[in-house]
């Protein structure tokens, strides 16, 4: 009995050793390094192999004391990520790493992600041959940090016996812990719905947004772009008029190379909340980005600036040849009059900007396409714009003046008459004629209101309407400018023939830009009706011989200009640029061939495009680098209606004329340019985006 006894716990203890063998060879145990006291580490497999996939799940778990920490896959502005390299293991194909949440460290004004403490990094090992017998030889690299910094290597080996594993439950137990905290992967087709990626290179951000009402208090970690550390500038929660929110984070993008290039790269968007971690991958399309929590006074202030601009634009002269008429005729009144006048024509200012907005706020409601100028697309207004100016300019000449008895012409100048009123329109003419303009600061703001809510669009509207009305608020609070004009004189019906020309000029032109929707003919018969009638009254003003004399100037320098710009004197603007119209597709069937792509997206009444065109498009440097062999180039005619170039404009957050992107093999989504052109800036552009 007693003999039966011992052989019994000699069986016993030989399927222990037999077991602990078995567990042993799973497993690497505890491994340290004595030149780093603070760090141990183990590498386990869960013995479970599928012979389908050739799969084999492991654990490297890391424990590290005090203060010290190791680091994320991508380690932010210092650190390294830990690596194992695996060269002298047999049967081994593929080892895919997964990365648990990690936590975010600040130290001296650098940010860093990485573990403290504890962690465990599930592995899944590939093999080349489910049956056969595997050798692994890995060299496992540690950066682990407090205020110091520790590189340390660890080697292991282990020989695995398929036939010979067995479940390693404690293994099995924290690789299945380590796979909760890893983040799950959402497919790039399935990350489209949820999370959008946009680049301005001028200001080196990128935003991302989110779906907000599935988050709370998100964490959101950038990575893919191995030389470029994002650092968060802001977030916010914005509020849809549907009822949708999105989370909208801004990230300051900085390289030691330089200039981040991401348009048309893949990032990883990895967003770590309370409850849950999802990874993202998204691509990186441009935008203009504006930071949403200082954005409504920086797009106020912009606004102003723009609305001001406005003042000074081409297509604004004769905006500013009636103002100064009206500025003629104040030193004749009392300061409280002129005030009036002013501020009457501020309102008038003001009124017609809250027109637009109006006007865009139906669009939007209804569907249609929205944009900053979009009205001049609209022959009917073209035509009522021409009438007026045309109106403006015979008046100036006296076309329209009624005499009224003289009782009631004292009753009316005791009450103010109809003069407030006429000011006031001339208030809302100017911003309507303002319109085709888009300049600095304006294009910004325009497209920060038109998609922004209905009471952002309307603050923004009026911050651009006091913008432009400001030199008239200042005349109306200092009256007394108007005194150090020159006293009413004779000198007078010379400026106001001078207005009386601008405005004509304008109406010429409006009336050109109906050669898209009318037969050209009849617009030649309107066009010289009125210059007939215009210096048939020209004549009664200042009499037949000034109109000989200045229809004989006139005629004198259009044929000396039309003799400068000939053949035997100067080289006439080009007009051989070979422009195919604007096609997204074709573009990125473009670039794929490796060419430089020159997007123009321009219309018939937009000044400033004319200007880019004459002044930079059509002049060297830039024209012949515009004709070399890799150029293509496109054009986006916007002068009518177009869902097409209207889609194409809202993708990039534009919202009117001119636009300009330059496509390349180094810019697959483009390069936008200012909105008022320079040689500089083309040529740069089109350098980064061309094949080096």
């Amino acid at each position: 009995m007693k003999s039966l006894k011992s052989m019994f716990m000699a069986l016993c203890v030989l399927l222990t050793i037999s077991t602990s063998q078995i567990a042993i060879a799973a497993s690497t145990g505890w491994l340290t390094n004595d030149n780093h006291p603070p760090v141990t580490l183990r590498f386990m497999l869960t013995g479970e192999l599928d012979p389908v996939t050739k799969t084999m799940p492991a654990v490297l778990e890391v424990k590290l004391e005090g203060d010290w920490k190791t680091y994320w896959r991508s380690p932010g502005e210092g650190g390294i990520a830990p690596s194992i390299k695996w060269d002298n293991s047999t049967n081994l194909a593929n080892v895919d790493w997964s990365w648990p949440s990690p936590d975010k460290f600040s130290l001296l004004g650098m940010q860093t992600y990485g573990y403290h403490g504890e962690v465990v990094f599930p592995l899944l090992l590939t093999l080349d041959d489910a049956e056969a017998a595997t050798k692994l030889h890995g060299k496992f690299t540690l950066s682990s940090c407090t205020t110091i910094c520790v590189l340390t290597d660890y080697e292991f080996n282990l020989d695995v016996n398929p036939s010979d594993l067995r479940a390693d439950t404690e293994a099995m137990f924290a690789y299945n812990k380590a796979i909760s905290k890893v983040p799950q992967k959402i497919s790039q087709s399935q990350s489209a719905d949820s999370v959008q990626l946009g680049w301005d290179s001028g200001k080196s951000q990128l935003e991302v947004t989110l779906d907000g009402k599935q988050w709370q208090r998100p964490e959101i970690i950038l990575d893919g772009e191995p030389d470029t550390i994002f650092k968060l500038a802001s977030t916010s929660m914005v509020d849809h008029e549907d009822g949708s929110q999105q989370l909208v984070a801004i990230f300051d993008g900085e390289s030691w190379l330089g200039a981040p290039e991401l348009l048309g790269k893949a990032l990883n968007v990895t967003v770590v909340d309370s409850n849950r971690a999802l990874e993202y991958t998204a691509p990186v399309n441009a935008t203009q980005i504006v930071d949403s929590a200082s954005s409504l006074l920086t797009i106020l202030l912009f606004a102003l600036i723009g609305g001001l601009i406005l003042n000074v634009m081409p297509c604004v002269l004769p905006v500013l040849g009636m103002k100064l008429s009206s500025v003629v005729a104040a030193p004749d009144l009392k300061r409280n009059q002129i005030r009036q006048q002013f501020i009457a024509s501020a309102l008038g200012i003001l009124v017609s900007f809250w027109l637009l907005a109006g006007f865009i706020l139906v669009l939007k409601l209804t569907g249609q396409a929205i944009g900053w100028g979009v009205q001049f697309q609209n022959p009917w207004f073209i035509g009522f714009m021409a009438l007026v100016t045309s109106v403006f300019a015979l008046n100036m000449l006296g076309a329209f003046e009624i005499n009224l008895p003289s009782s009631l012409q004292t009753k009316l100048a005791t009450i103010g008459g109809n003069n407030n009123r006429g000011h006031f329109l001339q208030g809302m003419f100017a911003t309507l004629l303002a319109t085709p303009c888009s300049a600095p600061f304006l294009g910004t703001a325009v497209a920060f209101a038109l998609g922004a809510d209905t009471l952002s669009l309307f603050v923004i509207f009026t911050a651009l309407a006091v913008g432009m009305a400001l030199p008239w608020l200042v005349v109306a609070a200092f009256p007394q400018v108007a005194s150090y004009f020159p006293k009413p004189g004779r000198w007078m019906n010379v400026v106001k023939v001078i207005f009386s020309v601008l405005l004509l000029i304008t109406s010429l032109w409006l009336i050109s830009l109906l050669s898209s929707f009318i037969d050209v003919s009849y617009l030649f018969v309107a066009a010289g009706l009125l210059l007939l009638t215009f210096f048939i009254f020209m004549a009664k003003t200042v009499g037949l011989a000034a109109v000989i004399s200045t229809f004989s100037v006139a005629l004198m320098l259009a044929a000396v200009s039309a003799f400068m710009t000939s053949d035997e004197w100067a080289q006439p603007l080009p007009t051989d640029l070979d422009w195919t119209p604007l096609s997204e597709t074709l573009i990125q069937e473009q670039v794929a061939q490796g060419k430089t792509v020159f997007v123009d997206v321009t219309a018939d009444w937009c000044i400033t495009c004319k200007a880019n065109k004459v002044g930079v498009i059509l002049q060297d440097p830039v024209y012949s680098a515009l004709k070399q062999d890799n150029m293509s180039l496109m054009i986006g005619d916007w002068t009518t209606p177009s869902q097409k170039i209207t889609s194409y404009l809202q993708s990039h957050n534009r919202f009117g004329v001119p636009f300009n992107v330059v496509y390349g093999p180094n810019a697959p989504n483009g390069i936008e340019l200012p909105v008022i052109l320079s040689s500089t800036d083309v040529l740069a552009a089109i350098d980064r985006a061309s094949a080096k």
